[in-house]
């Protein structure tokens, strides 16, 4: 299947007729905190293979885009660690076709680089936060940033460039779970939507079951009337999202371990040394890396994104369960 010039952007279809509209870009494997369910995967070195420039990583956002990917989103380790990101953003906002471009942060460095990055194009956030208590947290990121996380996270809220600010919460138990109600009303009083994100079986994490709190427990635990709310078109993801009563606010579950999503999966995965991973629980890549080196032009790497996407198997079918038993390396491919 050739790719044809001079024609508007074509869906890029998997095997299984999922329209790939999302890609999510590692820009580093690099952090600033220590959190045990992300921090302890570090043991394994992920940096034999140099990452790509500024220039090397947009070659492939731009065949992306060539074939109807209309959302980026930059993540890590810690995508503000990554030298020249504000410049990334700048030019990924002039690549014809991309309309959403996020960035996922631990909040460390967002008050900082906030206003350089809206100017630049960013017009989604989310920003990690798992306790609202400055010693827990400490204690479960190894560093003592709560004051700073929170400023940016109000930087974040009182800048109005966002529609929603996300701030994304694993959920651990004997860790956080009992501040579920506190972190539920913190955020909808302050038009923030709030993601519980169930503890996943990631590589090093230290996941166990007795770890494991489920979406049904949350919601249980939150105690709060929530009235589902319903997310169409780009904007849909693994979130299920609810609203409490007439505030601002939302609270989310991403339930990967409980549920499965795998039958409206939009999205790809794009690491700093340019792989492309077709699903976060599949060990199959296709490794971009040596054409981007080599020069290959827009439509030669289009091409082979193509053939990958549709080929039996890079893509796991839509009736799977999300979670399998491989454990990715969640520092290296951005969540």
């Amino acid at each position: 299947m050739m790719i044809r010039r001079n024609e508007g952007p074509r869906a890029l279809i998997d095997s299984f007729g999922r329209a790939i509209t999302y890609l999510r870009v590692s820009l580093t494997d690099k952090c600033n905190m220590k959190c045990g369910y992300c921090y302890a995967s570090t043991a394994r070195d992920t940096a034999i293979t140099p990452e790509l420039d500024n220039k090397g990583l947009l070659t492939p956002i731009r065949a992306f885009a060539s074939l109807g990917v209309n959302k980026v989103r930059f993540t890590g380790g810690e995508p503000l660690l990554r030298r020249g990101i504000v410049e990334l953003v700048a030019h990924t906002r002039e690549i014809a076709g991309i309309s959403i471009i996020g960035v996922t942060t631990n909040g460390l460095l967002a008050e900082r680089n906030l206003a350089r990055l809206i100017d630049a194009g960013l017009n989604r956030i989310n920003i990690s936060l798992d306790t609202l208590n400055r010693h827990r947290f400490k204690a479960i990121t190894g560093v003592d940033g709560f004051d700073r996380v929170g400023a940016g996270i109000e930087a974040a809220v009182s800048s109005g460039a966002f529609s929603q600010v996300k701030v994304n919460t694993v959920v651990m138990r004997g860790i956080n779970d009992d501040e579920l109600r506190a972190l539920a009303e913190w955020a909808i009083g302050r038009g923030i939507d709030i993601r519980f994100i169930e503890f996943m079986p990631t590589e090093k994490s230290g996941w166990s079951r007795e770890r494991f709190v489920g979406e049904v427990e949350m919601r249980s635990k939150i105690g709060l009337e929530l009235i589902p709310v319903s997310e169409e078109g780009n904007s849909r993801g693994p979130a299920t999202t609810y609203k409490y009563k007439d505030l601002p606010g939302r609270v989310s579950f991403i339930s990967a371990v409980s549920c499965s999503f795998c039958d409206n999966c939009n999205r790809l995965r794009l690491t700093s040394k340019g792989e492309v991973i077709g699903c976060l629980f599949q060990e199959d890549k296709m490794d971009l890396g040596q054409m981007i080196h080599k020069g290959a032009s827009i439509g030669e790497i289009s091409q082979r994104i193509v053939e990958a996407v549709a080929r039996p198997g890079f893509r796991r079918q839509p009736d799977d369960v999300s979670i399998t038993s491989y454990k990715p390396l969640m520092k290296a491919v951005g969540g």
